[in-house]
C-alpha cells in the first residue's frame, strides 16, 4: 500500500495459515524458509506442462511443419538454451524468495519499471489460458454433439471460468497436490490410448517417429523458423512459471530439478507425446470421421490432421470414449490452475507498482479470467504461433536482464529488499532496444530467432549502460511492514 510520503510498502503477511494468507500466497512477499519445499515436491508442478491439450496441439503442429525427427531435435536444442537461462533465473527467485514478476523490481527494471515485465508475462500466460479453454470448448462440443452458439459458449466458458477461479484460490500447496495426482492420471490415460492406437491401427512407433512434414505450403526453412519461434516463446513462459515455483525451493538442487523437469516435459516428452498420439492415431481418427460422415475416404487424412490442429480433445473422445475425455478434462484442470496461478501473481505485481496498494489476489484471479474471456473473443488461439514468437522476444529479454543484473553487474550478490530504484533506466532502455532490434531483424528476414537476439543484446548492452552513463541512482527506500 502507499504511505503519505509516497513510499511503497511491501506488506509481509504474518497471518499464518488463515484463509487470507492462503489466498494471498506470498504474492508480493519473500517466501519464508519454513515454507520452502524440496525439488521432488516442486518438480511435479512443471511436469504438468506436457500433459495438456495445448502442448499436444503445438507438438502436432511442430510435426506437421518439420517432421518428427527434426521437431524433436529442435526441441532438444531450444530446450538446452531454456534450461540454462531458466536455472540462472530460478536461482535468483530461490535466493530472493520472490515471484518472477516481482524480481525485476530488484534486478533489471526497478519498482515502476517492473510493470513492463508483469504486463508482458500476464498477456502471455493469459493467452495460453485462453488457448487451452478454446481446446476444451471444441472438445466438449465434439463429445456432446452440440453446435457452437452464444448460449453454449456462455455455458461452457462460464463453467470453466468458475472452476479455474475456485481451484486457484488457495495457492501453491493445493496446486502442487492437484498437479501430482492429475499428472499421473493423464499419463495413465495416454498409455491406454497408445495401446489402442498401436494394437488396432497397424501403425508402428517407428513410422510415427519418422513422420515427414505434411505441410504443403511454405518452405522448409520458414517452417523451421516458425517452430523455433514457438518453442522460444513458450520456453520464456516456462522460465517465468518455474520462477514462481523456485521461490519456494530450499536450495540450488531443487531449482535444478524444477528447471530440468520443465524442459524435459515441454521440449522433449511433450513433443514425443504429440508424435505418438496425434501422428500415430491419425488412421483411427480418420476411420472414425469417415464412419460418422465427417469425412470421405479421400479426405480422411486431411480431416484427421485438421482435428489434431484445432480440436485435440476429439482424439481423446475417439480413442478412449467419453470416459477418457472426462478424465482428460479433469487432468487438464492442473494446467489451467497453474496458468491462472501465475497470471494472478503477474497481475498482483502490476497492480501494486501502478497503484502502490496491495492487491487482493482473489480479485487478480477473477481479473485474469475476465481477460482470458476477452482474448478468446479476440481469437488468440488462431494467432498462437505469432503470439508466442513476438511476446517471447520481450519475455526472454527481461529474463536475460535479471540474469545480467544479478550475475554480471551484481556479481551474484543479493540486493537489499528495502532499497529499490523507482525506475532502472539502464534496464528499461536495454530491454526496449533489444526487443525492437530483435523484432526488426525478424520482420526484415535478417535473423529470424528473435528471442536469441534479445538475449544477446541485453547481456551485452545492459552491463555497459549500467556501469557508464546510467549508473545506479541513490535507491528509493521501500518500507517493509510486518
Amino acid at each position: 500500500m502507499a504511505e503519505p510520503g509516497g513510499k511503497i510498502v511491501l506488506e509481509v503477511s504474518t497471518s499464518g495459515d488463515s484463509l487470507a494468507a492462503a489466498i494471498d500466497d506470498n504474492s508480493l512477499n519473500p517466501v519464508p524458509q519454513e515454507q520452502r519445499k524440496s525439488g521432488w515436491y516442486l518438480s511435479w508442478l512443471p511436469a504438468g506442462v506436457a500433459t495438456s491439450l495445448l502442448q499436444l496441439t503445438i507438438a502436432g503442429s511442430i510435426t506437421a511443419l518439420v517432421g518428427s525427427v527434426l521437431g524433436l531435435v529442435t526441441g532438444a536444442l531450444v530446450g538446452t538454451f531454456i534450461l540454462v537461462l531458466g536455472w540462472l533465473f530460478g536461482n535468483i527467485a530461490k535466493t530472493e524468495g520472490l515471484s518472477s514478476t516481482v524480481l525485476p523490481r530488484l534486478y533489471g527494471l526497478g519498482l515502476r519499471g517492473s510493470a513492463i515485465s508483469s504486463l508482458a508475462f500476464a498477456i502471455m500466460i493469459i493467452g495460453l489460458l485462453a488457448s487451452e479453454n478454446v481446446l476444451l470448448y471444441n472438445g466438449t462440443l465434439f463429445a456432446l454433439g452440440w453446435h457452437d452458439s452464444i448460449g453454449v459458449r456462455v455455458l461452457i466458458y462460464g463453467v470453466l471460468t468458475v472452476l479455474w477461479v475456485v481451484l486457484s484460490m488457495f495457492g501453491i500447496r493445493v496446486v502442487a497436490r492437484t498437479s501430482t495426482v492429475l499428472v499421473i492420471l493423464f499419463f495413465g490415460l495416454l498409455a491406454f490410448m497408445m495401446v489402442k492406437i498401436y494394437s488396432e491401427s497397424g501403425a508402428s512407433l517407428a513410422s510415427a517417429f519418422t513422420q515427414a512434414s505434411t505441410m504443403a505450403t511454405g518452405t522448409r526453412s520458414d517452417h523451421l523458423i516458425t517452430v523455433i519461434g514457438m518453442l522460444g516463446g513458450q520456453g520464456g513462459a516456462l522460465i517465468l512459471v518455474n520462477g514462481d515455483y523456485c521461490r519456494y525451493a530450499r536450495g540450488t538442487r531443487a531449482v535444478g530439478a524444477v528447471s530440468l523437469a520443465g524442459v524435459i516435459m515441454l521440449d522433449i516428452v511433450g513433443i514425443a507425446l504429440g508424435v505418438v498420439v496425434l501422428t500415430g492415431g491419425n488412421k483411427l481418427v480418420g476411420q472414425y470421421l469417415v464412419a460418422h460422415g465427417r469425412a470421405t475416404g479421400s479426405t480422411a487424412f486431411a480431416a484427421a490432421n485438421d482435428v489434431a490442429a484445432h480440436n485435440t480433445g476429439a482424439y481423446f473422445i475417439i480413442l478412449s470414449t467419453g470416459v477418457g475425455y472426462a478424465l482428460m478434462c479433469v487432468a487438464q484442470a492442473k494446467v489451467q490452475v497453474l496458468n491462472t496461478y501465475s497470471a494472478s501473481l503477474a497481475l498482483s505485481n502490476l497492480y501494486h507498482v501502478l497503484t502502490g496498494r496491495h492487491p487482493n489476489r482473489l480479485v487478480m484471479i477473477l481479473l485474469a479470467n475476465v481477460i482470458c474471456l476477452l482474448m478468446i473473443a479476440a481469437g488468440v488461439f488462431d494467432k498462437l504461433s505469432g503470439f508466442l514468437s513476438v511476446l517471447g522476444i520481450v519475455v526472454i529479454g527481461f529474463i536475460s536482464l535479471a540474469v545480467a543484473d544479478f550475475y554480471i553487474v551484481g556479481r551474484g550478490k543479493r540486493r537489499e529488499l528495502g532499497e529499490v530504484e523507482t525506475v532502472n533506466w539502464a534496464g528499461v532502455l536495454a530491454l526496449v532496444f533489444a526487443s525492437v532490434v530483435a523484432y526488426a531483424l525478424v520482420r526484415g528476414g535478417v535473423f529470424p530467432f528473435g528471442f536469441i537476439t534479445s538475449t544477446v543484446l541485453v547481456l551485452v548492452v545492459y552491463p555497459v549502460l549500467r556501469s557508464t552513463v546510467l549508473k545506479p541512482r541513490v535507491a528509493q527506500p521501500v518500507a517493509v511492514a510486518s
